[in-house]
């Protein structure tokens, strides 16, 4: 099989060969989006990320059920039967049945009334964080196409303009004005651009397919383009998606840690029931009522390896919390960069386009005067090509960076 061949040029034709393909039989049957939130919509359900949410919000109310409940934990039956049957065979016996009832110690039901409420919050805060992480994912696949996509364009117009110099090289060496080496370097450049397009248009098919076996959707979403919130800041907002999630785990953390030190005594135990007896064969049977109150010591010893353990988790999550607010300051600074470059990149690129340009007219005008050889000609061809095809992607770059700085300030499309 393909998978236990080399990395070659050939195998990698394969494998892009293979995804188009696969992407393209999975557009044929599913819808387009017309938004980029439909997208992120579309990518959730695919993964099944959302059946994490479930969980926890069933997590939670399990924990509410049970704080609810009348008894701490499990009530249990205990039987007890003694006979003088193996010893002196006179007839006593006593049975007794008992159920016993764990109650709740001041404090622990609502130890775990809170601690239900938070994993009911982390649940809403997941929804977010799994939304925003996939924005992110999305974002990238739609950028990365429309970038490659540019590219084929580029390519495919610097093909038409090749073919119609190979024309014109065709109709003045049929003319007499150019030699026939001028005409083989004419169709030898656009030989060179054939191929180029070819290139272009397998990497912009190949990133179509990806963002299509990410999102399902066949084509990319007509919002990509977004727009910057008016209201830019340089730090985090208070509602960032991985920051509230990361609140919200301390905040469970920290709730089981006071449930392990509200159960550090235990759960007293209240037994009911009754014990039937007699004295000898004959006697008249007694039965009572008995009640008995089971209350744990709670030594310290015992309770510390739980509640050591709770803080154990409360410290790594805060912990965890702080490096995860280091990592989204650092991608937002990196972010407002990334945008301040992209228009200095554009600003300089657009400076080139407009003097390759220039350039370009004047050395095809003088090629047509027969002033300028065919060499320069294609020279200043390749260089008015270059410009071109710079400043497609620096005006696309400026989209893809505002994309990255809405992630950065966690921004998720609706």
């Amino acid at each position: 099989m393909d998978s236990h061949l080399p990395h070659t040029p050939k195998t990698d034709h394969r494998r892009r060969a293979r995804l188009i393909l696969f992407c393209l039989l999975l557009g044929s049957t599913t819808a387009d989006a017309g938004t980029l939130g439909e997208a992120i919509d579309s990518a959730l359900d695919l993964e099944g990320q959302r059946a994490r949410v479930g969980a926890l919000r069933d997590e939670g109310e399990a924990t509410r059920r049970q704080a609810e409940s009348l008894v701490a934990s499990d009530p249990g039956l205990r039987v007890k039967h003694l006979s003088d049957q193996a010893t002196a065979n006179n007839g006593a016996y006593e049975w007794e049945a008992m159920v016993e009832l764990p109650l709740w110690m001041p404090g622990q039901r609502t130890a775990r009334q809170a601690v239900a409420a938070a994993l009911g919050e982390q649940a809403e805060t997941l929804t977010g964080l799994l939304r925003w992480e996939m924005a992110g994912r999305v974002r990238e696949a739609v950028w990365n196409a429309r970038l490659t996509q540019g590219r084929a364009d580029q390519a495919a117009q610097a093909l038409a303009n090749a073919r119609a110099l190979a024309t014109t090289v065709d109709k003045r060496l049929a003319a007499g004005d150019l030699a026939r080496v001028d005409a083989l370097v004419a169709h030898q450049a656009v030989l060179d651009r054939e191929a180029e397009h070819q290139s272009a248009r397998m990497e912009a098919d190949e990133a179509l397919a990806r963002y299509r076996h990410l999102t399902g959707q066949t084509t990319l979403p007509d919002d990509s383009d977004e727009a910057v919130p008016p209201d830019l800041s340089d730090q985090l907002p208070p509602d960032h998606p991985l920051m509230r999630e990361a609140d919200s785990a301390v905040g469970v953390a920290r709730r089981q840690r006071d449930q392990a030190r509200s159960e550090r005594t235990g759960h007293p135990v209240l037994s009911l029931g009754t014990t039937v007896t007699r004295d000898a064969r004959g006697a008249d049977q007694n039965t009572a009522l008995q009640l008995e109150l089971s209350i744990p010591f709670g030594l310290a010893s015992q309770s510390a390896p739980s509640i050591a353990a709770a803080e154990r988790v409360y410290t790594e999550q805060a912990s965890e919390r702080q490096s995860l607010l280091r990592q989204a300051e650092a991608e937002l600074i990196a972010a407002h960069l990334g945008r301040r470059g992209a228009a200095e990149s554009l600003a300089i690129a657009e400076r080139r386009q407009e003097a390759a340009r220039e350039a370009f007219a004047l050395v095809r005008r003088a090629f047509e005067l027969g002033e300028a050889d065919l060499t320069t000609l294609l020279r200043a061809e390749d260089s008015a090509r270059e410009a071109n095809v710079a400043l497609e992607l620096r005006r696309l770059e400026q989209g893809r960076a505002r994309a990255r700085l809405n992630q950065a300030l966690g921004v998720i499309p609706q």
